[in-house]
């Protein structure tokens, strides 16, 4: 009985123990998710992508995301990720991006070492004439 007690006194210091140095330790950090692949996009051709996903980069270090719904010669409206509509002065926008597709895995060139390798048709050989066979026709 004796045993008994001693074991569950030892599991007991051993939970308690491995809470309090799991309370001590921090969380590790959410994964963050993918980023996905950017173009930056020239001012003059922002026009193109009204309707458009695109990521706005001012000078005052903000960034802000959504889709493009308009722009004039002196602004670009935005309608952000949470819903609202942002006019966005365009002398203060350092850059603008927008997403790239990614490539599609049907069309991806492979490397050299993992191309199947074929082999060269070989070159047609000449078959020769029968005898009694020509091709100018006798009279």
């Amino acid at each position: 009985m004796k045993n008994v007690i001693l074991l569950c006194g030892i599991a007991l210091a051993c939970t308690v123990s491995s809470a309090a140095t799991a309370a001590g330790k921090p969380q590790p950090a959410a994964k963050p998710h993918a980023v996905e692949a950017q173009q930056e996009v020239a001012l003059d051709d922002l026009g193109k992508y009204i309707g458009k996903r695109v990521t706005v980069h001012t000078k005052f270090n903000t960034t802000r995301s959504g889709v493009l719904t308009r722009r004039s010669k002196t602004e670009a409206d935005v309608k952000l990720d949470s819903g609202a509509d942002l006019s966005i002065p365009l002398d203060s926008i350092k850059r603008v991006t927008v997403p790239i597709a990614p490539p599609d895995p049907l069309f991806q060139k492979q490397p050299e070492s993992q191309k199947p390798e074929s082999k060269k048709p070989e070159a047609a050989k000449p078959v020769p004439p029968k005898p009694g066979d020509s091709s100018a026709k006798k009279n």
